[in-house]
């Protein structure tokens, strides 16, 4: 295997009419082979493993050497974490593209920002994957290269106080050492965005909240959109999907309580050992999530405690034993997160999106910009990263507002889903986003804002082959 430093070429990507920026940063480990990707960019699921965990209690600490809550400065406070071997990761670095984590905050003592990255990968720019207060219990999902000796920085910065870290990891994407065939990697097919549950109409589930300590079904191979798509059609043979899971406890008396993806259901008095969604009371949160389906080409979400609504939006689906010869679904970390955008700045207009508004981005520049050892890696179909509200202001001023930001492809109809779902508060609310690009060759999207004035920003972290 060539010993050719991957390196990813990364451009800005801005509206039409904006200047792009170009940027080159190195990457830990690469992709290619000789005779082409072969097992390069395929995922591998795992069952969810806990690998970290810097608390002293509760379970832990796990794989601390120095464990206690970990200080977050203005200035930045980074530490490690080792990744390969861990949770069934394998240990062999030239295996390893990037690991597929979730990453919680709890117990901080102020507000903070977490960022993650490959060791020795530090961004070119400043990015987050978590924003907390004080007394927050946050996680969200992340696609990460580890770095030097397969290692993940955690980077806290933004306040002045401590918070505790944990890292649940439930799946990997190989290099191209893995080999063609191997280990029943799959690949990611991203869909047109829909929704194909909502338990408060009883859209294709019977109507009404999960009550506490039970499931319910959700169909997938098959099931029909609301806006009369099949993203999966029957047949398919579809190993696993995902999925934008919005939790909603704003019904009288809700109580704090999570919610859980899982193929198979949950048996009667027990409950899952990981959780994917994290829901305080009287609140709506929404957690993008990766789950290997039943045989029947269902899954099942369960409810810890209380009432709980849920909103379900289709955003792809994964498939194993795809051509090795081919390039379709295979998802091409890049070498640390991209803040792609961030409307607050000048150079993006320095305007909120405004209600029931939305404005189009063009990725023509970014995506034309990956490249695999100088080399472009070819058409892309998504780009998959973290999406931010950073910050949401009232139309009215006597008026609450709650609103959500809503990605598709430019060219089809807004669809009645949504990527980040915002209450009231004062703190940027972030989301892992797949986010598809037109299928006219323009690679352009839409973003819509529901209600108040949004403010946005969004770091590229892999994306999608074609």
């Amino acid at each position: 295997m060539s010993s050719t430093l991957r390196m990813f070429r990364r451009a800005l990507v801005g509206m039409s009419l904006l200047a792009v920026v170009s940027v080159a940063v190195p990457a830990a480990q690469q992709v290619v082979h000789a005779d082409g990707l072969n097992g390069g960019g395929e995922f591998h699921p795992l069952t969810p493993t806990r690998i970290f965990d810097s608390r002293t209690f509760d379970g832990g600490p796990i794989n601390d050497p120095a464990p206690g809550p970990k200080p977050i400065a203005f200035d930045h406070r980074s530490f490690d974490v080792s990744v390969l071997g861990q949770g069934n990761i394998p240990a062999d670095p030239s295996q390893v593209l990037a690991i597929v984590a979730n990453i919680t905050v709890t117990g901080s003592s102020s507000g903070g920002v977490l960022g993650a990255y490959g060791k020795g990968s530090n961004p070119s720019n400043l990015t987050s994957l978590l924003n907390f207060q004080a007394g927050d219990a946050v996680s969200n999902n992340a696609i990460i290269s580890p770095g030097t000796d397969g290692k993940v920085t955690i980077d806290l910065y933004g306040g002045t106080g401590a918070v505790y870290v944990i890292v649940d990891v439930f799946g990997w994407l190989s290099t191209s050492n893995v080999g063609a065939g191997a280990s029943s990697g799959s690949r990611l097919i991203p869909t047109d965005p829909g929704r194909i549950l909502d338990t408060r109409d009883g859209y294709n589930v019977r109507p009404g909240p999960i009550g506490g300590g039970t499931s319910i079904t959700v169909p997938i191979v098959g099931a029909t959109t609301k806006s009369g798509t099949i993203p999966v059609p029957a047949g398919t043979p579809a190993v696993g999907a995902i999925l934008n899971v919005v939790g909603i406890t704003d019904r009288a008396g809700g109580v704090p309580t999570y919610l859980a993806a899982t193929p198979s259901e949950v048996p009667a008095g027990q409950s899952p050992t990981t959780s994917n969604v994290n829901l305080p009371a009287s609140f709506i949160k929404a957690n993008l999530v990766i789950v290997p389906l039943g045989a029947d080409g269902n899954l099942h979400i369960f409810n810890k405690f209380g009432q709980a609504d849920v909103a379900i939006d289709i955003v792809g689906y994964l498939v194993a034993g795809a051509d090795p010869a081919s390039t379709t679904g295979r998802v091409v970390p890049l070498a640390a997160p991209f803040r792609t955008f961030d409307t607050r700045e000048a150079a993006f207009g320095a305007a909120p999106l405004g209600p029931g508004q939305a404005e189009s981005w063009s990725f023509a520049a970014f995506q034309g910009s990956v490249k695999l050892g100088g080399v472009y890696v070819g058409a892309q179909s998504a780009v998959i990263g973290n999406l931010t509200n950073a910050s949401i202001t009232r139309q009215y001023a006597s008026v609450p507002v709650l609103s959500y930001l809503t990605a598709w492809p430019t060219g089809l109809p807004r669809p009645e889903t949504s990527n980040v779902d915002t209450n009231e508060i004062p703190i940027a609310v972030p989301n892992m986003s797949i986010m598809n690009y037109s299928s006219d060759g323009q690679y352009t999207l839409q973003m819509y804002n529901y209600a108040g004035y949004a403010h946005y920003l969004f770091d590229a972290s892999a994306v999608v082959l074609q």
